[in-house]
């Protein structure tokens, strides 16, 4: 499972009784979340049981195809109370003895080490009813059985408040699904985990292709490496590649003459958006394209130049990058040049500016730390940009502005985008998502395939390399919240 679930995972094979209460509304992916938990923990000698009383299990293998590889039938246990269950192994019970007895006989005969009854609820609505006494008791001798056979125990609940089982159990982990601007949302929240050390008490994740696959990788540790050479296919030729398949695949990649907007939803997300504009330049700049970039304040020109020797080697970026300098220390540095931007007006910059793209002749992409052109007016601001977006449009060029929270005129600039990506931080990590053009929730992790692996395949774009096998390629993963 890759460490989707480290945690839970870690406790319940480190105890030889340990019980949780998994918790979460219906369509969270509470059932997905015990599946793959019960694939990840029952392998070699260890076996499992899933005890289901809500769906048949073929039903169930019909959800969840290739399971009935991972899990056999044997370990499904039918537990509808279904006349006409077809399933070989079945729990009947009308009352807490019966069901005590008939758990208690699967698990000493069978030697099952992890239970996972799913649903809980409905087990204690078949017995006890309206009975909160002979819940409890039910809920006791439950706990009890999996301490004596030293069983894994996990519950599955919808219920959403406290009651006296979530003092009992050793674990609490809670399932939740929310909206941002429309997209949906899941997370994981770890509420309790007696005797163990829990790093985050939550984690986004997702349960595309069936799977519950948790996001874990912070917003900070994205990392950099070499850039590997995507260019577009013949029918593509009205786009700029992004520099990340999969951002090519979702959006068909920047198109030509087009205002691109990557907007900060929060501070807190700070510089690790940049992994996802640095590919788009080193993308450029290997397709002997030009790249003019003005940094965000507070970075310097000659530092983020440095950045950029992780993604392409120092010919590329003499050969293509041009970036304002005000220090005449660095005069002599190829990719930089001279300006006087604190003191002068921003059309005395749009001079220079202009000068430069002429000696470049080729193709450029325009790159705008817009939080840097808040030291003037909005006017001049305004004016730039509009100036700024009517060049691009008319030669076919790319211009990218970053826009940060503290910026001016955000709406105007919302507005004037083509193509607006927001960047939103959840539990710590890094997410997008597509305004225009729309597109759902994506989480963003990197990828880096090893040097003798080919790229990922991808519906717009083709890779292609000249460097030496050698070299460690970096890629950014996108993964939809589903």
């Amino acid at each position: 499972m890759n460490g989707d679930v480290d945690e839970v995972a870690h406790a319940l094979k480190s105890m030889e009784s340990y019980s949780i209460l998994l918790k979460g509304a219906p369509g969270t992916g509470k059932t997905t979340y015990a599946i793959t938990l019960l694939e990840h923990l029952c392998q070699e000698e260890t076996k499992g049981v899933y005890i289901s009383t809500r769906i048949d299990p073929a039903v169930l293998y019909k959800q969840f195809p290739g399971l009935e590889s991972r899990v056999p039938p044997h370990n499904i246990i039918d537990a509808t109370q279904s006349e006409f269950s077809e399933s070989e192994f079945q729990v009947l019970y009308e009352d807490v003895r019966s069901f005590l007895r008939s758990v208690y006989s699967l698990v000493a005969e069978e030697d099952v080490k992890i239970m996972i009854i799913d649903s809980w609820d409905a087990v204690s609505f078949q017995i006890g009813r309206d009975n909160q006494v002979g819940i409890e008791k039910l809920e006791n001798s439950m706990l009890d059985i999996a301490r004596k056979t030293r069983t894994r125990l996990l519950l599955i609940t919808e219920y959403a408040g406290e009651r006296k089982l979530d003092y009992l159990v050793d674990g609490i982990v809670r399932l939740d699904k929310e909206e941002i601007e429309g997209r949906r949302v899941r997370r994981l929240f770890i509420e309790k985990l007696r005797g163990f050390l829990v790093p985050r008490i939550s984690y986004p994740f997702t349960l595309e292709a069936g799977k519950f696959t948790r996001f874990t990788i912070p917003a900070s540790e994205l990392g950099s490496g070499r850039h590997r050479l995507i260019k577009r296919n013949e029918e593509d030729r009205e786009a700029y590649s992004t520099g990340i398949r999969d951002l090519d695949m979702i959006i068909g990649g920047y198109p030509k003459g087009s205002f691109v907007l990557l907007e900060l939803a929060d501070d807190s997300i700070s510089q690790s958006y940049r992994p996802l504009l640095f590919h788009t330049i080193a993308n450029f700049m290997l397709n002997d394209h030009g790249v003019i970039y003005m940094p965000e304040e507070g970075f310097y020109s000659s530092s983020v130049k440095q950045l950029l020797m992780n993604y392409l080697d120092a010919d590329a970026l003499a050969k293509n990058l041009r970036m304002p300098t005000i220090s005449e220390k660095e005069d002599d540095d190829p990719c930089l040049f001279r300006v006087d931007i604190m003191g002068n007006t921003l059309k005395a910059y749009m001079q220079k500016h202009f000068e430069i793209y002429e000696g470049l002749n080729k193709p450029v992409l325009h790159v705008i730390g817009l939080s840097m052109l808040d030291i003037h007016s909005e006017d001049e601001i305004r004016r730039m940009l509009s100036e700024m977006v009517s060049w691009v449009r008319t030669r076919e060029d790319l211009m990218i502005g970053v826009l940060k929270p503290s910026a001016k005129l955000k709406s105007e600039i919302r507005e004037m985008a083509d193509v607006h990506l927001r960047l939103i931080p959840i539990s710590g990590t890094v997410n997008l998502y597509g305004v225009k053009p729309y597109t759902i929730l994506y989480n963003i992790s990197p990828s880096s395939p090893s040097p003798s692996s080919s790229p990922s395949p991808s519906l717009h774009a083709s890779a292609t390399d000249s460097d030496s096998d050698s070299v460690e390629y970096h890629q950014l993963r996108l993964t939809p919240f589903l």
